[in-house]
């Protein structure tokens, strides 16, 4: 294949993955993906040596990077103050970070075929569709990733009809995607195995919607009210130096936004402020929190509305002797009780690398000295159950820890009561007026099919929503305006059963791998009997 064929194919392949997900051109095809990666592995195969098919990945890769993800090149701008041309060199460097699921696989899969032979093992070759799926999964899914992309989120416009989520998981969805890539690309399949893959694919997709969930009978309700001050990158930053007009103009306009009328014949129970809102640290009284100094302004809020308020803040625990700020605040969530004063505090536990932290263990606290830009948050270990209204319960993530479904698995699974709700706070201002915003909530919905739980999104700049547990949005606000959505929340009034994706996670789809592999292997030993 000629050099200039192979880019464009590798180009064509890149840009039909991105649109399988939100992108620039606001064009969606959930199957795109399949189809780049029918592309992509049809153009890798053709080449025996490794070096070859990892440097067209890497090409494939930076596609992808360049188009989807061009956003951390404004992040840089905005956040270091980095000039463009070495912006866009970082921004290229993600390309060896994007889905390292596939370099692991295509090494093992270099690995096995010189150690086995397909010829001395029929059976082997047979199930390769199955297994390659399988080991592909696998690594998508456990392979540490900051924005963890998998092949079968875009089934997520489906979300109505993914009544298997709550059961396998996204990881099942990959798999069978895959599954159907690799049922088409490999060579010389038997026909029967081919079409039970088939068989199977369609099966799943025809069992979801058939499984559909109940919808809610008896419930209780809770009255919420988000708030989306759209504050700018530059105003929150100047707030947070302490400029005493970024921060009457920041709190104020939280504060008018919190106190507006609610809706008519109802009472306001609960206001969400989104990711570190509140401009200044506050130092809290960890032996009782109840006696920790609140600042006026939540006080104002309380009289006016008889509200809780979870607002996200810095939680101030301890002062430096060298006068640094490394360490001394968490990233919090803080729920205030009608009369202001503080119930409960999560700490974020997931910390974003080169924005929250870096990835350099002890060398941090030598590093943050010279890159004043990073903010060094100390991580929080607690998985804090929230109470308001006497029987209503949720739980808070921050930020990117949504879209790690084994984070928030164990958290659920941590907790004492199960909730009726999570509530995610996000500031995605950093990344302007990109499609950043639309991707992370696209990814983060994914739980709220899997745990059978609402989503509460509040949000800086947008996008602030609210998610059904099928995953489909019920109320939005854009981003950049300025704004509430006030809107009355629907719950059971038992609490919603545990599923069983958040009792076993990877698990349950690793048994139906299994159920799927046996019934092949037999399959296939029956038919080489009959062969024989």
């Amino acid at each position: 294949m000629q050099k200039s064929l192979l880019v464009i194919n590798l180009l064509v392949a890149a840009i039909l993955f991105t649109l399988g997900f939100p992108n620039i051109l606001g064009i969606y095809i959930p199957l795109a993906p399949v189809i780049s990666f029918i592309i992509l592995f049809k153009v890798l195969y053709r080449y025996e040596k490794l070096k070859i098919q990892i440097g067209l990945y890497f090409i494939y890769n930076l596609f992808i990077t360049l188009i989807s993800f061009y956003w951390i090149a404004s992040t840089f701008q905005e956040f270091g103050n980095l000039p463009l041309p070495i912006a866009l060199l970082l921004n290229a460097l993600y390309t060896f970070i994007f889905n390292p699921h596939i370099w692991i696989f295509l090494i093992l899969r270099k690995f096995i075929s010189t150690k086995i032979s397909f010829n001395q093992y029929p059976i082997l070759f047979g199930l390769s569709p199955l297994l390659s799926s399988f080991f592909i999964t696998t690594f998508e899914y456990w392979v540490p990733q900051q924005f963890p992309v998998m092949l079968g989120q875009p089934w997520i416009i489906f979300s109505e009809h993914l009544s298997l989520a709550s059961v396998f998981g996204l990881p099942a969805y990959s798999f069978f995607s895959y599954l159907l890539i690799f049922s088409l690309i490999l060579p010389k399949q038997n026909k029967k195995v081919k079409l039970l893959n088939f068989t199977t694919i369609c099966l799943f997709i025809i069992l979801n919607p058939i499984l559909k969930k109940q919808s809610i009978q008896d419930h209780k309700e809770i009255n919420l009210r988000l708030v989306q001050a759209n504050i700018s990158n530059f105003l929150k930053i100047s707030s947070e130096q302490g400029r005493y007009a970024s921060v009457q103009e920041v709190i104020q306009r939280y504060y008018e936004l919190s106190i507006k009328p609610y809706q008519e014949n109802k009472s306001l129970d609960l206001i969400v402020w989104p990711e570190t809102a509140y401009p200044y640290a506050i130092t809290t009284n960890q032996q009782n929190l109840t006696e920790t100094v609140i600042p006026p302004v939540f006080q104002k809020i309380s009289e006016l509305t008889s509200a809780y308020t979870l607002f996200g803040g810095y939680d101030h625990t301890k002062d430096n002797e060298d006068g640094s700020l490394y360490k001394t605040d968490y990233n919090s969530a803080i729920l205030l009780n009608p009369n202001a004063k503080i119930n409960k505090i999560y700490h974020k536990q997931i910390l974003i690398p080169f924005g929250e932290t870096l990835p350099f263990g002890p060398l941090n606290k030598y590093i943050s000295k010279y890159l004043e830009e990073i903010a060094f948050f100390e991580k929080g270990s607690d998985f804090t159950s929230f109470t308001v209204k006497g029987n209503i319960h949720f739980i808070s993530s921050i930020c990117y820890e949504l879209i790690q479904p084994e984070y928030i698995r164990e958290y659920l699974n941590k907790t004492a009561t199960h909730p009726d709700f999570i509530i995610n706070l996000t500031n995605d201002s950093w990344y302007g007026p990109t499609v950043e915003p639309e991707q992370h909530l696209f990814l983060a919905k994914w739980r709220a099919i899997e745990f059978n739980l609402p989503i509460v999104r509040s949000t800086n700049t947008g996008i602030s929503t609210v998610v059904d547990k099928n995953g489909s949005e019920i109320e939005r606000l854009s981003p950049f305006l300025t704004g509430n959505i006030d809107f009355t929340l629907r719950l059971p009034k038992k609490s919603s059963e545990i599923t069983l994706y958040q009792k076993w996670g990877y698990f349950t789809f690793f048994a139906l791998f299994t159920l799927l592999f046996l019934f092949q292997l037999i399959l296939l030993k029956l038919k080489n009997e009959n062969h024989s």
